[in-house]
């Protein structure tokens, strides 16, 4: 997106059922517009951070929506603590996706015309996936084509086993203690702004800067680690994901990309969910680490190829998807 356009973002603020104030960017329409993607962050990440991700979709004709969560960006954060990263139920995100899409995606689908797509990362993938589940019964859908960037299906845990962390996090919670950080967990630390090779999240040093660079420029985006209450919750998703909710239902024609070697995530529950969901794809991106839309160039331009073929197969002939 030219630097001309990408200064003309609107920045537009929507209100929670229960109060909270959520930040959300809105970019100019593009020449030759084809639709609107929605862009839903990962965990502790920030609008600014999908500039280049927005510009490649505007490129290919899609206006574009982006979403700070409660609790990360500039949306409200009402912990004494703003670096905690706390939540009790993921249903919450869903249902601040709900009010974004009825106070803003909606109104700028009408204006814009074509279809509605949505594209995620991480922890905004496992929320699209919640939601898709949510409206299964929903008709017409309220996505044309639904692109996830290795979903936060399961959280490693490691070293400690799984069985171990619930407890840990129950305990914390039912000790009153769920809102401060779970052990291991504290705030962001400005030495991890320096690029190293064996991080966890990408081999580009530029792309690693892109969510670093503004956390030294701006404190105010800090994310420390997450809560008790937010391990507790993210696992009771994973157990609904693979138990109780309703992916067989979902027909919205998904593409997952997933890295097996994901360090952040474990790759091994995005096959799960995609032999679930009624309508997936899931292509692995063997030498990609977490961050696979914010990879050094060999592998983002697979990655890009994998959704341009998808696009265009799933909104071909004219596309479309109803709004509701």
């Amino acid at each position: 997106m030219p630097r001309s356009a990408a200064d003309q973002v609107e920045i537009r603020t929507v209100t929670t059922a229960d109060g909270a104030r959520l930040r959300v960017a809105v970019w100019p329409v593009p020449e030759g517009v084809r639709g609107t993607a929605l862009v839903l962050t990962g965990r502790a990440e920030f609008i600014e951070k999908y500039a280049e991700t927005a510009a490649a979709l505007a490129a290919r004709g899609f206006r574009v929506v982006a979403v700070d969560w409660r609790n990360q960006g500039l949306s409200d954060r009402p912990l004494p603590n703003r670096q905690i990263h706390h939540l009790t139920d993921f249903a919450t995100l869903v249902d601040d996706l709900d009010a974004v899409h009825g106070q803003v995606v909606a109104p700028v689908v009408d204006e814009t015309g074509g279809p509605l797509i949505l594209l995620a990362h991480s922890m905004g993938a496992l929320v699209a996936t919640l939601a898709l589940a949510r409206h299964a019964d929903a008709s017409p859908g309220r996505y044309a084509a639904v692109l996830l960037s290795a979903p936060m299906y399961a959280i490693h845990t490691g070293p400690l086993p799984r069985w171990l962390v619930r407890g840990l996090a129950t305990l914390g919670t039912a000790c009153g203690l769920g809102a401060h950080y779970a052990p291991g967990q504290g705030d962001y630390d400005p030495a991890e702004a320096r690029f190293r090779p064996d991080n966890k999240i990408t081999a580009d040093p530029q792309r690693y800067a892109a969510f670093h660079g503004p956390y030294a420029e701006r404190p105010e985006l800090r994310v420390g680690g997450v809560s008790f209450a937010w391990i507790a919750a993210a696992l009771d998703a994973e157990d609904a994901l693979r138990r109780s909710l309703p992916l067989e239902r979902v027909r919205t024609p998904v593409l997952l990309l997933s890295a097996p070697g994901d360090r952040v995530v474990r790759a091994e529950a995005h096959r799960m969910a995609a032999d679930r969901l009624g309508n997936a794809r899931l292509i692995d991106h063997p030498t990609a680490k977490h961050e696979l839309l914010m990879e050094c160039d060999a592998i983002r331009d697979r990655v890009w190829a994998d959704i341009d073929a998808f696009l265009d197969k799933t909104l071909a002939p004219a596309g479309g998807s109803v709004v509701g």
